[in-house]
């Protein structure tokens, strides 16, 4: 079904009726991101909690005692260790010390509550993490990972180590280094949260570099660090199994992995590593995007049904969820139970869980109006920063196994830590397994080996106590042998593992561990799938084939190891020739191919070159590989590569050039010299794109849209359904339920087989719940009245409604004749309905379910004329799976109708909400940019008719252009079509399609430097209606490679102002180097508005030829000299012209913001409602006319304007609101100073004899003699007045541009 599982859920909280009772555990209040409820005391909190029968909640610690905690940990006295923060959510800056600490409870009368609490390490910031070790606590505090001792015993830190850093931080605080969890091969396992880079560095010389969501593991000593996971979002929270695997939960991708080491798991759009990412646990997300904090419980001292059961902290809806494992063989698979824990105080935020050496479960409550990091701003007021609370949960009842007391391993004899190696608590046994490895050592090695050694060994003894005895140097290999056939599944599973971490195998160690591949137990061959993952070898393939071969499909997570570890074992083969063989067995062929996708060298290209005829691949399959032959394949097999790809895909262009692109990458990366063979297909190839795509009539041009990052571009051809010419159907609102129309066309299959077939449905994107009642016109029955019908009555295993119906209506009684009800299926099923006698009758479909799910119907194939939709060509920007695409599609030029009728259809924004006006269709004036007429997208996927009065328009040079501006990944599109005139034809190839060519084209060409194919892409670089993109690298590939003439009509791009601002930067930025180019980019920078002047002056500059250019134009006033302030334009000029720079900005007014913005809105005021002509000629009368002349009428001062309108409407205002910023030298006025002490202001128009001839402002001359003038000053300044273009009103000014553009 289209709607998920989850979605319905929020349905039906949202949706309950006023009188339905709310859930006091799941109510309004648990789904607001700021909880508008207040805090409960802690004695009511305690009692709004919910658990199972047998089961109590108990009170640990509550603040001031603790800030809000956020990570717990035991130690090996069993004392409980607490980081807690008042920074969270912003870091004290470094270098001052923080407000959050590390506090120890401690039960020191030994009733099982923690009665003295001290504070072990203040200062500190943000700790996420904390793992105590030896006389102290690793932990994390911004920005280091620390070991801070207590090295006299006081209970309180004197001495602080880093250990690794400093790392990344910076970028979002609930994103570090957390969920500290030591395995049992002694590294500490962290994750690394979502969105900080962090390079982690080791004193071995090892180091990592991470981007967001990680797994990581490093030696507590600081020696050593490597990756362990790849991906997740924002992991926080980690646990062990028995088994050794390691379990994280994560946010936004899937609550619980277990994780396979060196395995990608999903990250916000990250690619995983070529096989496939690792395996989930569950599917379902609990209702949230925030768990935190998990445990696995294997233990005997709950009741059974508790057993083999994941616990996650779950913050948004306060609860603690649970989910059953079920084994597929290694692979746990999670069912969701009911919760372990709910709470009917919203505040409630399990952070952190963990198992008390008491058997409780451990809750760090970071108790809170809010916990969204991202959901709600950090500076809300609602934030709380001091309350916390832990909490335990005790099982009380009499079903399980009672553990035995906790003790203080420091102060107890060593046999008591041996005893709690087998103990029914894993966490006890992880305490005892380090405390003797970290803290006893060597002492403790002889007395374990004689207890694991005698009969009545239990095997988490042998586990466990090997463990200590390889990490203790001590662990012998015929123990190690002995181990691996243990009857006991743990044991072997143990021993395999504890090879994967040995240095070295010698022949023995190395038989035991590919033997393991071939254990009964699914659990040892993973674990021996793992440690033949860490030594890479020659000899290890044709074992784990084997090992593939015998997994059975449910087994997702051993499959996925085993696959891990062929991968890793591949880089040690060299040799095609060694699999030779593979052919006779294509299952096993396959399997090497698909697994070689994950491995970047030559050999694995080669493999797959070599293997493609063998495989049996299907099409799907081999572009694929292709691809990945393409980015790997060594020099030598490049030609081949080529000749496979012609010979099997002669016809499809497109996907050569997908295959040609990475080759391109490959070239480039490796510095390949291209063979004849690719170098011939890659000219035929580019040839070809070119011929296809200007075979194409173009109409239409794509560009990117304003106010939004560049995308892909978006535009499609498409045949989408609008009403019908004669209106057989009309909707009726329900009379008990009434909500918008859900009606709409969806393409369904029918019960005969027959496929494509348009239903009328009620399944709207967005809204199954919306109901209606369409009503068909009346008609008369015929002898039999045939048409199929799809739909639901409610979810598949409730009991079946009759809310959804189509119903025959004698249209003269109203009386219901015939009534059928939807199949209960998603295919169209046959109805045929017969009368006694002909009568005038009507259809209505009704849709009466208010459902989320399964709730809709529909109806088709009607054998009388009663269809509600028609079919039509549109223009849209629903590329599949490129919603979030944006940009702007602009037709030709074309001459103004009287009227224009067309279909617009498209989402204002997403259901429910105000359109956000990102998608319309607008008329654009030619030249000046005026809007003449548009609208905005609300008709939703219906389309609409849409009529255009535009008779006092008509006549004049237009274009269409539809605009999609919104990148939300729904809702988010506009169609177009069915223009009447027919403006501008659709095209014959998808906008998108043709782009994608043309790009190709121009790339190939570029990066394989294919100069015969330079007269082609110099027409592309040249041709308006191509994509932008596409003539920005054919741009780059003349100015590149090309000729002079090629470079010269590329260079005339510069100055023709209708052209796309990024293709003329492009050529400006890509070409300034060469002549002809630098003279076209001072003649643009000239007439260039202030948004291009900018980066034109920054490409001129860069050769010290341009620079001098650049002064000049500067100095003769046909560009601001506020240019030589920006700094990369400033340290482009030799010392020499330091004093001529210094002079020309020396008196520079500073920017001035309110004039720049009323520049901005004068612009966008004239494209909204343009001007009069006629009008504008008096404005220009009134204002102007004194000194310019337009068509021959006004003065003679200033510049004439006849011609301006070819700078555009953005210059053309500038030059009006700010007159100063592009002076020309001849229209600079002069300062004259007389010897009679009169001083002149005015403009030099000539000299005449021994006399100047000066103009003032009104335009009347005067004469002086040079003999009286004492001196002389020309200013850089116009003598337009600044404040008389400003004093124009927005109307007229609108009025005076229409005029101005006007020929």
């Amino acid at each position: 079904m289209l709607r998920i599982f989850l979605f319905f859920l929020m349905t039906v909280m949202l949706g309950q009726s006023q009188d339905s009772v709310i859930d006091p555990y799941s109510g309004p209040e648990f789904q607001a991101l700021v909880r508008k409820a207040d805090p409960l005391p802690v004695e009511e909190s305690l009692k709004a909690f919910d658990v199972p029968d047998g089961f109590g909640m108990e009170l640990v610690a509550v603040s001031p005692d603790i800030g809000q905690p956020m990570n717990l940990a035991f130690d090996e006295r069993g004392r409980l260790w607490v980081s807690s923060t008042l920074e969270y959510p912003y870091a004290a800056p470094i270098g001052q010390p923080g407000r959050d600490t590390i506090k120890v409870f401690e039960d020191t009368t030994g009733d099982g509550r923690y009665d003295k609490i001290s504070t072990f390490a203040d200062g500190l910031n943000i700790p996420t993490g904390i793992y105590p070790y030896r006389d102290g606590v690793i932990a994390w505090s911004i920005p280091n990972i620390w070991f801070l001792r207590d090295t006299d015993g006081d209970g309180r830190t004197d001495k602080r180590t880093k250990l690794y850093g400093p790392l990344g931080y910076e970028r979002d605080t609930h994103g570090m280094h957390s969920s500290f969890t030591r395995g049992l091969d002694g590294w500490l396992h962290l994750t690394h949260g979502f969105n900080n880079t962090t390079t982690v560095r080791a004193t071995d010389g090892s180091s990592l570099t991470m981007h967001s969501g990680n797994t990581y593991r490093v030696q507590p000593d600081g020696s050593s660090v490597q990756q362990f996971t790849f991906g997740q979002v924002n992991p926080f929270g980690m646990c062990l199994d028995s088994f050794g695997n390691f379990y994280t939960a994560d946010c936004h991708s899937s609550p619980i992995y277990q994780l396979i080491r060196d395995a990608y798991y999903p990250s916000f759009g990250k690619p995983h590593d070529g096989i496939g990412f690792g395996p989930l646990v569950i599917r379902h997300n609990h209702d949230s995007t925030g768990l935190c904090g998990i445990v696995f419980n294997q233990s005997s001292h709950w009741p059974e049904e508790f057993r083999d059961n994941i616990f996650v902290g779950n913050v948004v809806t306060s609860r603690v969820n649970r989910n059953k494992v079920n084994w597929r063989g290694s692979s746990p698979k999670g069912v969701e139970m009911p919760d372990l824990i709910r709470t009917r105080d919203p505040w409630f935020r399990p952070v952190d869980l963990q198992f008390g050496p008491d058997g409780a479960l451990y809750i760090a409550d970071f108790y809170n109006r809010i916990i969204g990091h991202y959901e709600v701003r950090l500076d809300h007021p609602g934030r709380d920063r001091e309350m916390g609370r832990i909490w335990r949960l005790v099982y009380r009842g009499p079903e399980a196994k009672r553990l035995a007391k906790p003790v203080d391993l420091t102060a107890a004899p060593l046999g008591q830590a041996l005893a709690e190696l087998v103990s029914p608590l894993l966490a006890r046994r992880m305490t005892a397994t380090d405390y003797l490895a970290d803290d006893i050592g060597q002492p403790a090695a002889a007395p374990l080996g004689r207890a694991m050694a005698k009969p009545a060994a239990k095997p988490e003894l042998k586990a466990h106590g090997a463990w200590v005895l390889h990490r203790l140097g001590q662990l012998e290999d015929a123990t190690l042998l002995r181990m691996a056939n243990d009857e006991a599944e743990l044991v072997r599973v143990h021993a395999r593992r504890i090879a994967a971490a040995q240095k070295n195998w010698g022949s023995k160690i190395r038989a035991m561990v590919l033997a393991g591949l071939r254990d009964d137990s699914p659990q040892v061959r993973r674990a021996a799938a793992d440690a033949v993952a860490r030594r890479s070898s020659a000899g290890h393939v044709r074992p784990l084939l084997d090992a593939l071969r015998q997994v059975p499909a449910s087994d997702e997570h051993l499959r996925h190891a085993l696959r891990i570890a062929l991968r890793n074992n591949l880089h040690a083969v060299n040799d095609t020739a060694r699999f030779a063989d593979l052919k006779d067995h294509p299952a096993d062929l396959r399997e090497l191919m698909s697994v070689a996708l994950g491995v970047n060298s030559p050999f694995a290209g080669s493999l797959l070159l070599a293997s493609l005829d063998d495989a049996g691949l299907g099409p799907g399959q081999l572009t694929v590989y292709l691809r990945h032959i393409a980015r790997n394949a060594p020099p030598e097999g490049l030609d081949q590569l080529a000749a496979v790809v012609q010979k099997r895909f002669p016809g499809n262009l497109d996907f050569q050039a997908e295959l040609l692109l990475p080759i391109n990458e490959g070239i480039l990366q490796r510095g390949i010299v291209p063979g004849p063979g690719l170098l011939g297909w890659a000219g035929n190839l580019a040839a070809e794109l070119l011929a296809v795509a200007g075979a194409v009539e173009l109409h239409w041009v794509a560009a990117p849209a304003n106010g939004v990052p560049a995308s892909d571009i978006p535009w499609i051809v498409q045949t989408r359904s609008v009403p019908g010419r004669t209106p057989n159907w009309k909707n009726h609102t329900h009379p008990d339920h009434p909500t918008a129309s859900p009606w709409l066309p969806q393409v369904r299959a029918s019960s005969d087989g027959v496929t494509g077939v348009r239903y009328i449905t009620s399944l709207p994107p967005g809204g199954e719940s919306l109901t209606g009642v369409l009503r068909s016109v009346s008609f008369t029955m015929p002898d039999e009245l045939i048409f199929f019908i799809t739909g639901h009555r409610g979810f598949p295993n409730d009991p079946a409604h009759e809310k959804n119906f189509v119903r025959l209506v004698d249209a003269g009684t109203g009386d219901e004749l015939r009534r059928v009800y939807p199949p209960r299926n998603d295919t169209g099923v046959p109805v045929r309905w017969q009368l006694d006698r002909p009568r005038e009758v009507y259809l209505e479909v009704v849709d009466g379910d208010t459902g989320a799910a399964f709730a809709w119907l529909g109806v088709a194939r009607f054998n009388i004329g009663l269809e509600l939709f028609r079919e039509a060509a549109f223009l849209s920007s629903a590329a599949p799976g490129g919603e979030r695409l944006t940009g702007v599609l602009r037709s030709r030029e074309f001459i103004v109708p009287q009227q224009l009728r067309f279909l617009l259809a498209g989402h204002g924004s997403r259901r429910g909400q105000s359109p956000n006006g990102k998608k319309y269709v607008q008329l654009v004036e030619s030249g000046s940019g005026r809007i003449l007429r548009k609208t905005d997208c609300t008709s939703g996927e219906i389309a609409q008719q849409i009529e255009w009065d535009l008779s006092m328009f008509a006549g004049r040079r237009a274009r269409f252009e539809m605009v999609d501006r919104d990148s939300a990944g729904a809702f988010a599109w506009v169609a177009a079509g069915g223009f009447e005139p027919p403006i501008a034809p659709l095209p014959a190839v998808a906008p998108r399609r043709l782009a994608k060519r043309q790009l190709a084209a121009a790339r190939i060409i570029r990066e394989l430097k294919l100069t015969s194919a330079h007269d082609a892409v110099a027409r592309l670089a040249t041709n308006s209606f191509a994509a932008t993109a596409a003539r920005e690298m054919a741009v780059s590939a003349i100015l590149g490679q090309g000729n002079e003439a090629q470079r010269a009509n590329v260079a005339a791009l510069l100055e023709d102002t209708s052209q796309p601002e990024s293709l003329r930067l492009a050529v400006a930025s890509g070409g300034a180097h060469l002549a002809p180019v630098r003279v076209r980019l001072a003649k643009a920078l000239g007439q260039a508005p202030a948004n291009l002047q900018l980066p034109f002056a920054r490409a001129l500059s860069q050769t010290q030829t341009g620079a001098k250019a650049l002064l000049g134009l500067i100095e003769s006033g046909l560009a601001p000299a506020g240019l030589l302030l920006d700094p990369q334009i400033k340290g482009n000029f030799p010392k020499a012209d330091a004093g001529r720079v210094a002079a020309l900005t020396a008196d520079l007014p500073k920017p001035n913001a309110d004039r720049e913005r009323l520049i901005a809105e004068r612009v966008a005021a004239f494209r909204e409602t343009g001007g009069d002509a006629v009008a504008g000629r008096e404005t220009f009368v009134t204002y102007c006319a004194a000194c310019h002349q337009k068509g021959g009428e006004g003065g003679n001062i200033g510049p004439q304007l006849d011609g301006t309108g070819n700078r555009g409407v953005e210059r053309l205002v500038e030059d009006i609101l700010d007159p100063n910023r592009n002076v020309d030298l001849a229209f600079r006025y002069s300062i004259v100073n007389l010897k009679n002490g009169q001083t002149v202001l005015g403009l030099e128009r000539r000299k005449v004899g021994e006399s100047i001839v000066f103009a003032d402002l009104t335009g009347s001359e005067s004469n002086i003699a040079q003999a009286d003038i004492a001196s002389r000053e020309q200013t850089t300044s116009s003598l337009m007045p600044e404040p008389l273009g400003q004093a124009i009103p927005p109307v007229e000014f609108n009025h005076l541009l229409e005029f101005l553009l006007s020929n």
